[in-house]
């Protein structure tokens, strides 16, 4: 097994990608303020980011058995730093939406990669911890500083931050390992890939975005509905990026040692008791709990999902598809919160969350018994 020191370059490549999903939000504005862009073209641009996101982790499926590892790596990272640094000439809508559809690109193959690349370590659960946390405090640092700079210095700060942050990714990216994952025909103790299986998980993946992204996407919404002032939403927010962090490195530090299931069920029902909090009469102390605890069970969910995958596809390949559902589910939770709004306000959204709860887990079970055969086998 990697020690963790080398896992450093995936990782470090895993947070690159997964920066189009953490920082977004934050430069929507930018594109509004100072670029000119309506909202509906921030939104659109941000939608053609995620875009080229998910386009390239689903090819990355097929690419990293196909290609040298280190090369697909310096690709991807080269067109983040050509794609950001191009961003900050552009203006016109169409030209700028191409450069961030590249980006877009670049890193869906790093996110891929890593994913792919953390799948065959000894003990994946641990290690997509360690990687869910280092994004969380990428995401924690963005939160907290990207609005201080591109108030300074403008939007093309950003895009400026995240081309250099890729050049020097790219420093490490030659200490990954160079082996294409192995064949399914070859893999493990499976025998090859069981799609009903890796359908199953990959489902589940998808059902949990959705069920996260709904309830944030309107959990602003769900504490202004409450009376809460907006300060205190906002630092309730961020404490909620903490706890989330606490819940990967949870995982990062117990790994299997607790099982799959039983680690499941206990963020199952904790989110269970969250939502039903948050359902109720909100007070400041409940909603930041609430929340906060919420953000702990979510960041405790994902690192075991993808361990489970690893261990019903011994090949890795699909895990570069665990990012591409992910996509999917990040943009499909805010359009079904929307319809549940239209049928019972708020509280049809934490009713709607709740039933993608479970069902993702229910996704899980035999996916489970299968990843024990598999890692014991």
């Amino acid at each position: 097994m990697r020690a963790i020191k080398g896992l450093l370059p995936t990782i470090l490549v895993g947070v690159m990608g997964n920066s189009v999903i953490y920082l977004i939000p934050l430069l929507v504005g930018g594109m509004v303020t100072d670029r000119g862009f309506t909202e509906q073209q921030a939104g659109l641009l941000a939608s053609i980011d995620l875009g080229g996101y998910a386009l390239a982790t689903a090819l990355t499926a097929y690419l990293v058995g196909h290609l040298n590892w280190r090369h697909l790596a310096f690709g991807g990272l080269a067109l983040m730093v050509l794609a950001n640094a191009a961003t900050t000439t552009l203006h016109a809508f169409d030209t700028f939406a191409a450069a961030r559809f590249v980006s877009g690109l670049g890193c869906g193959a790093l996110a891929g990669l890593a994913s792919v690349s953390l799948s065959q370590t000894e003990n994946p659960e641990r290690n997509f911890g360690l990687l869910l946390a280092a994004a969380l405090l990428f995401g924690t640092a963005g939160l907290w500083g990207l609005p201080v700079l591109t108030a300074q210095y403008g939007l093309n700060s950003a895009y400026w931050l995240l081309a250099s942050m890729a050049l020097a990714v790219a420093l490490v990216a030659g200490r990954l390992p160079e082996a294409h994952a192995p064949s399914a025909e070859a893999g493990g103790n499976s025998g090859g890939v069981n799609w009903l299986l890796v359908g199953a998980v990959l489902v589940s993946v998808t059902l949990f975005w959705a069920e996260q992204n709904a309830v944030y996407a309107y959990i602003e919404r769900i504490g202004n509905a409450a009376g809460l002032d907006p300060t205190f939403i906002g630092f309730s927010l961020g404490m909620a990026n903490l706890t989330g962090f606490a819940g990967a490195a949870l995982v990062a530090w117990l790994g299997t040692r607790a099982g799959r299931l039983l680690p499941l069920a206990v963020a199952t029902v904790l989110q269970l008791a969250c939502l039903l909090a948050l359902s109720g009469g909100v007070s400041s102390m409940v909603f930041i709990v609430a929340f906060g605890t919420m953000s702990l069970a979510w960041n405790i969910v994902n690192p075991f999902q993808l361990g489970i995958l690893s261990g019903v596809d011994p090949s890795g390949k699909t895990l570069a598809l665990a990012a591409t559902v992910t996509g999917i589910g990040l943009a499909a939770g805010p359009a079904m919160g929307s319809m549940a709004i239209a049928s019972g306000g708020y509280g049809a959204i934490l009713w709607l969350a709740a039933g993608l709860a479970v069902v993702s887990f229910a996704l899980l079970l035999l996916p489970i018994r299968r990843a024990k055969m598999a890692f014991s086998g």
